[in-house]
């Protein structure tokens, strides 16, 4: 599996910014082999006519203005904290969706990986990653990446379920960091309720996803097959927040799930849960992987 080598980072010039360059910086840092990173804004109106009438009294285009500040931003929280080698390049787009532009830069430019905002506190939505994730042009692995977000990259988990989505999301883990550990989550669905023994079929369920596991780790190569797996049985919480509340528990530094299908949505998460993981007030990074 190759290893990133041009990352895209999305700018909304906000305070979020200097997480986002400043995680950037850490990423480069952390993963040998990326040579260069983009940091990118889209210029988005929600009345374009009003915006043309307001954009008129500049004195210079405001792409430029919008550059500029960019530019300052990365040079002081960025260039000096890379390995050497390492450049970069501000870009500034016009587009009515964010996500669309986003999709079609880091397809120009060959991004392998990009990384758009979570916002928690922050003024914003923090919605880009969602919306990136369901666009079907969309070819890059995806970050998540909250504003609390650690600058380590020692401890991650993969939630897995078995798919060869799940596969390569872990043989990505392994690139990534020294201490990798998998995390499946099962759980009753709520319609069988009350008729099920609860206690009986967990353990049965629990048993079939040790043996589904020693299936799933034979196809995996040599040097991930030792990887230990937790098997939480969900009770009354969702996928989301059960692999969040996990995360949390263990100390985990980034979360890594992998993608299928044409509409990217993390396998583990069909359903609807990858739009609550993603919504979710969480603190770990989350990593998507195609």
């Amino acid at each position: 599996m190759k290893t990133y080598t041009r990352i895209l980072v999305a700018l909304d010039l906000t305070n979020m910014d200097q997480v986002m360059i400043r995680y950037a910086a850490h990423l480069c840092r952390a993963m040998p082999g990326i040579e260069k990173a983009y940091f990118v804004h889209n210029i988005r109106f929600d009345y374009p006519e009003e915006a043309e009438a307001l954009m008129a009294g500049l004195e210079r285009p405001l792409g430029e203005l919008i550059g500029e500040e960019a530019t300052e931003q990365v040079e002081e929280h960025f260039s000096g904290s890379v390995p050497e080698g390492v450049s970069w390049e501000v870009l500034v787009a016009e587009g009515a969706s964010t996500a669309q532009e986003l999709a079609r830069m880091s397809n120009e430019v060959g991004a392998e990986l990009v990384l758009a905002g979570k916002k928690l506190s922050y003024r914003g939505s923090g919605a880009v990653a969602e919306k990136l994730l369901r666009q079907s042009g969309f070819k890059a692995d995806l970050m998540a990446v909250p504003e609390t977000a650690p600058h380590r990259l020692e401890r991650v988990l993969v939630p897995i379920d078995f798919s060869q989505a799940s596969s390569r999301a872990l043989k990505k883990a392994h690139q990534l960091a020294a201490v990798v550990s998998c995390q499946h989550i099962y759980k009753i669905p709520n319609h069988y309720f009350p008729f099920i023994p609860v206690q009986g079929f967990r353990k049965s369920m629990e048993e079939e996803a040790k043996e589904q596991y020693k299936r799933f780790r034979k196809a995996l190569p040599k040097e991930v097959q030792d990887t230990p797996c937790q098997f939480i049985y969900a009770e009354d919480r969702t996928v989301a927040q059960s692999v969040y509340d996990y995360a949390i528990s263990q100390g985990k530094d980034l979360i890594v799930l992998g993608a299928k299908g044409k509409s990217a949505v993390p396998a583990i998460l069909l359903g609807g849960t990858a739009a609550q993981l993603l919504k979710f007030d969480f603190h770990v990074p989350v990593l998507i992987v195609r």
